[in-house]
Order: structure tokens, then sequence, then C-alpha cells
């Protein structure tokens, strides 16, 4: 067996014991938490055809999240924010996500979660916001009618940060980002300037409007942070929800406090939201325990807040294994799913980075239950 990775000390509590990651926290066994595919990695010509599903499960994933386009039909990319108008953004095909749902069904797998795109934070009246929210209240109907239990949204004021690439290892190439030494003087995108009283007044207004209708069609709405976290005030004209990540995200989920106003949590974004990755295992804990989460997204990072660079899940700063024994002792029962893989020529719709990461995935789950059998003295 190999070696396990070392805890984290919270700097809440005091002496660990074997196996954990928080001492007042309980060793368990937690089978309840599975692992998903989603519209990273999608290899047919659409998220839920034969080929997309079949490369899902070859690689243990059961649960499909798909991004929203007018059809719902062959969708790829990751959403982003847009000037489109209302017409432009919708109304979804309630029948195109049925359909998808059965396409999941006969491969007993399940059509849990549609991304949407960031629109409603940016456009520039309340009309149009309000227009926008009326058109979102029917497309829950439409998804809980489907069987589609999550809709995850990523609020982005500016486009999400990266302006480096290096090679990882094997000649594949990922992402980063630093910082601009002349950040103050950059101006600002396609939002303009906007205030962080602005920015918190207009979720305000779409979690007090959504969270009641998501909660009448049973249908959880799952925020994804801000990519990457702890950029500073004002940088590209805006101040972020989650300037400070952690206490903006016990704001967010504050503001209507009701499980279906939740997280779709990127630990990937947590570590660069961070001077110190693992700094985000206080506020995961946070969430997790209050039923906040409904995915956790995982990439890995060298570096950390302002300076990182992304990696292969095994090689970076993000101590995976720790983060897995919380999800573990907190008795999540959500979603997994590897996000953000390196690219290569050879490979250039990353399914090898996929199926790379499913596996890694799979293992860490495996690897912290055996342990807590272990540690708890139950037959392997």
């Amino acid at each position: 067996m190999p070696a396990l990775a070392a805890a984290q000390p919270s700097r809440r509590v005091g002496r660990l014991g074997p196996g954990q990651v928080f001492a007042d926290l309980k060793v368990r066994v937690n089978e309840g938490f599975n692992l998903g595919g989603d519209y990273h990695s999608v290899a047919g010509d659409a998220p839920t055809d034969r080929k997309s599903l079949e490369f899902f499960k070859r690689y243990g994933a059961n649960l499909v999240t798909i991004t929203a386009s007018r059809n719902l039909a062959q969708v790829v990319g990751q959403p982003v924010p847009s000037e489109r108008s209302v017409e432009e953004l919708g109304p979804w095909d309630g029948d195109a996500l049925k359909r998808m749902q059965d396409d999941c069904r006969k491969m007993d797998m399940v059509l849990e979660c549609v991304r949407m795109d960031s629109a409603f934070i940016i456009m520039k009246t309340n009309d149009d916001r309000r227009r926008w929210l009326d058109r979102l209240k029917d497309n829950i109907r439409k998804c809980s009618e489907a069987g589609v239990t999550s809709i995850s949204y990523h609020w982005c004021m500016i486009p999400q940060q990266r302006n480096k690439r290096a090679v990882v290892r094997g000649g594949a190439t990922h992402n980063g980002f630093t910082l601009p030494a002349n950040w103050r003087t950059l101006p600002p995108d396609y939002a303009g300037v906007v205030s962080l009283e602005e920015y918190w007044a207009r979720i305000e207004i779409f979690l007090k409007d959504i969270i009641p209708v998501a909660r009448q069609y049973k249908v959880r709405m799952s925020l994804h942070p801000f990519d990457p976290g702890g950029l500073p005030a004002g940088y590209l004209g805006v101040t972020n929800y989650d300037a400070d990540f952690a206490n903006g995200l016990k704001r967010y989920v504050a503001m209507v406090d009701d499980p279906h106003n939740a997280l779709s949590y990127c630990a990937g974004v947590g570590g660069e939201s961070f001077k110190n990755p693992n700094d985000q295992l206080e506020i995961m804990r946070y969430l997790l325990e209050r039923n906040k989460v409904t995915q956790v997204h995982m990439r890995n990072i060298i570096g950390g807040q302002n300076d990182f660079q992304e990696v292969f899940l095994d090689m970076g700063d993000i101590n995976y294994y720790n983060i897995t024994r919380l999800l573990r002792d907190t008795g999540y029962a959500g979603t997994i799913l590897p996000d953000h893989n390196p690219r290569h020529p050879d490979d250039p719709k990353s399914l090898q980075s996929y199926g790379f990461a499913n596996g890694y995935l799979l293992g860490l789950k495996r690897g912290v239950n055996e342990e807590a059998k272990l540690i708890l003295g139950q037959a392997a």
C-alpha cells in the first residue's frame, strides 16, 4: 500500500489522529460521492451521444453535466459572458433535455446538471436582467421535468484570467496566470466599472427571485466560483464577490440560506485563491458541513493566489488526498469531476488527460475509504 499523504493541520484544532484532516472530524467510510463527466471531454459529436457516454462510462463516470445553448444539442465549449439578448439566450428546449436524459438512462447514467452562461451579471439594465430571470424560471421548470437536479453557473464580470502557457510533461501544455505588475492601470473589460456594492446588489436580486422557484421544482442552483478567486479589488474595473474568497462564498450562501442555493465548488479555483492552496480546506469544510456543495471540480496547480500554473492532478501543490479525505469524513454525497486538463497535439480533445484524471479520482476515493476501514478496524 502506498504511503499516505500527510494531513494538513488546521489552525483551529490540535493534534491530529491517523487519517484525519481535522482533529475534531471523525474518520468514516463514505461511498456516497460519485464521479461525473462534463463538457470538457466530449468524445463524440454531442455530450450525450453514444460515443461520449461510452467514454464517460469507460472511465467510471455515471453523472453528466452539459452546457446550455439555444437547442441544448451540440454543446462542447465553456460558457462565457455575452452581450447577447435574452431572446438569443433561450428558451432551452425542454424536449431536447428529455431526449438527452433518455440517452443517459439507456446506459444506466444520469444527466444531472446543466451549465448556463453568465449573461445576467453583466447585463446593463434592470429590465434586461428581469426578463432574463423570467426566462430562467421557465428553464428551471424544464430541467425539473427532464429529471435534471442542478443548474450551475459562473458569474463572470470579466473573462477567466489566463496569460501564460507552459509545458507540463511529455510535451503536454497547460495554462497559468500571473497578476500583471501594471494591473492598476489596465482598462475595464466589457462589463465596465462595477462596484462591489452593485455586484452584490445584482446577486441579491438573482438569489431572492430564483431560489424560491428552484425550491419549488427541486433543482439546486450551483455557483462555480470565479476563476481565479482572490483577484485585487478593481481589477479590470470590477470587484468580484470572491475578492476575499472564503468570506465571499460564506456571504453568498448566507444571502438566501436554502439547500437550493449551493455551489459547484472548484478546488482548483480554491487553490488559486490562497497563498497556500491547501488553506482552502477550512472553507470547504464550512460549505460541506452545511450541505452547500453539489459538485466538486478537481484540478491541480503549482503556485497559489495570483501566480499559478495548471498541471496534471497528481503533480501540483494541492493535496487531493486530504481533499478527498474531507469529502469522506463530512459525508459528502455529491459529484466529483476532473477539470482543466493539459492538452497535447496527439490528443486534441484531451481525452487521454481526462481518462487519466478519472482514474486518479477513482483511486483517491478508493484509497481514502480503504484507509478509513483500516483505521476503524473494518475488514478490507
